[in-house]
């Protein structure tokens, strides 16, 4: 089975973006996931991206999309969504199929 991706970008807002941090590492900890990339200075060359992007990776696409699915990620969101603009996910298969 191949792995599965939340690719992340966002634009932070307010300096307590921390809390949404703080709470999401061990969140994604605890449903199997890891932080594999990270970067403070993104540069998006196309299309719209807020300056932090980064690259989560779970066992499985399903295991992505249930995670991002799931009732507390959602309340955790909601600390994201006060504290940053322009945010995208993209929930997408680890394998390459074409």
């Amino acid at each position: 089975m191949a792995t599965g991706y939340w690719i992340v970008t966002t634009t932070i807002t307010n300096p307590a973006f921390k809390e949404y941090v703080e709470a999401f590492q061990p969140w994604v900890e605890s449903v199997g996931g890891s932080v594999i990339a990270k970067d403070m200075d993104a540069i998006t060359v196309e299309g719209k991206g807020g300056k932090l992007a980064v690259i989560i990776e779970f066992s499985s696409r399903e295991a992505a999309l249930e995670a991002y699915n799931r009732a507390d990620y959602q309340e955790i969101s909601k600390l994201r969504w006060a504290n940053s603009t322009d945010t995208n996910i993209t929930i997408m298969d680890g394998s390459v199929t074409h």
